[in-house]
């Protein structure tokens, strides 16, 4: 039986296969699993070092830019958006002679699709030769690649239990996001392991910043902003920040004095044993990440990116702020007035109530067991109608 993985483009579309893979290897070791992503992905170092035991392909895939909340003007006179776009009409040809020609080789049973653009091209090329498919969507909101091909897809999985998706119902299956077996079951000793090593007291509060690659630099403004004021207001705070690309030096402005309880670093790695360490955390809304950090029972502060295409970060953040499971902070708001983050942070310093309430909540509706729930949908239907069985 062969199983093939498709997604790329973020790390949100990326560590969940290799989390779907350690589980079909775990649970039926003679399968055979392989995963396709783009060509020249920014993201496909996560591939290296690791071991899901597959077999690695790259194709082409073109992209289709778009970003919520352009104006229809800028639209319009956007050239190089435009050209760009055009261009990648020939990469999705590329991608699609090339999608045809690896499932031939492969023989796969059964295809997952988790996301990015790579999955367009893998979609229709399954289509073509009648391979069953499933496709995976983490946010709220369905992502472009995802609502071009599900109508064909054998089962729309899920990740969070909204009614919004427009799929058929009796096609929909809510398993929740796979994540790494790293950020599961961490243990006390784990975290006060990684705790020693960053040389953090037991009594010390302290805080981890990631945003992630898309709008990081605009959340390190964010949070540049905030952070003097509470580092002096509370000298038991500590931060660990994942800064943009070249943003290294944010803090430099900042007194001497307040440098040693800052920390940092454009990537963290594992991030698992930092959320672990942390007493909180500041992200974006994507729904990998969250769940990752949901899982570990930490509470959050989502500055969701309102630019990502159809403004999937917004509705993310907003299931999680109507579940009271998060606080959620405008960035807009924030880059005009850091108010809104302090008073936020300054809370769940404060009280160690509303940080256990946040976090319970959290954890309450993240979906446990995704990874196992999608390996025995995709075993299913591989059993049922392989094509090249």
């Amino acid at each position: 039986m062969k199983i093939l993985l498709v997604g790329g483009g973020s790390g949100g579309h990326i560590t969940p296969l290799l989390a779907i893979a350690n589980k079909i290897n775990e649970k039926h070791s003679l399968y055979k699993v392989s995963i396709v992503s783009e060509r020249r992905g920014a993201f496909n170092h996560l591939f290296e070092g690791t071991n899901q035991n597959a077999s690695v392909y790259y194709i082409n895939a073109g992209k289709y830019r778009r970003y919520h909340g352009e104006s229809f003007a800028r639209k319009i006179f956007d050239f190089k958006t435009f050209i760009l776009n055009i261009r990648d009409i020939f990469k999705l040809a590329l991608g699609v002679g090339e999608s045809l020609l690896l499932l031939i080789k492969i023989r796969p049973n059964v295809v997952f699709i988790k996301g990015g653009y790579v999955g367009v091209p893998v979609g229709l090329a399954s289509r073509i030769l009648r391979i069953p498919y499933v496709t995976h969507d983490s946010d709220a909101l369905p992502g472009l690649t995802n609502r071009l091909i599900a109508k064909k897809a054998r089962a729309n999985a899920v990740g969070m239990p909204t009614n919004d998706y427009p799929y058929p119902k009796n096609k929909l299956a809510y398993v929740g996001i796979p994540v790494t077996k790293d950020f599961l079951d961490i243990s006390k000793e784990t975290r006060l392991r990684k705790r020693r090593e960053l040389e953090i007291v037991s009594s010390d509060f302290l805080l981890l910043i990631t945003g992630g690659s898309n709008g990081a630099q605009r959340l390190d403004k964010i949070v540049h902003a905030s952070l003097k004021k509470l580092l002096q207001d509370n000298p038991k705070l500590n931060i660990i920040h994942q800064v943009g690309k070249g943003n290294e030096e944010l803090y430099a402005d900042f007194p001497a004095h307040l440098h040693s309880r800052i920390r940092v670093a454009s990537f963290l790695r594992p991030l698992s044993s930092y959320i672990a360490a942390a007493d909180a955390v500041i992200t974006r809304a994507g729904a990998t990440a969250i769940t990752e950090i949901g899982l570990q029972k930490k509470p959050i502060i989502i500055v969701p990116n309102p630019y990502l295409s159809g403004g999937h970060q917004l509705k993310n953040a907003k299931f999680y702020k109507d579940k009271k499971s998060a606080l959620v902070v405008s960035e807009s708001e924030a880059l005009e007035d850091p108010k809104p983050l302090i008073d936020a942070l300054d809370g769940l310093i404060s009280s160690r109530d509303l940080r256990d309430d946040l976090a319970t909540k959290l954890y309450g509706i993240t979906q446990k067991n995704a990874a196992e729930k999608i390996t025995d949908l995709l075993i299913d239907i591989a059993h049922k109608k392989g094509q090249f069985s």
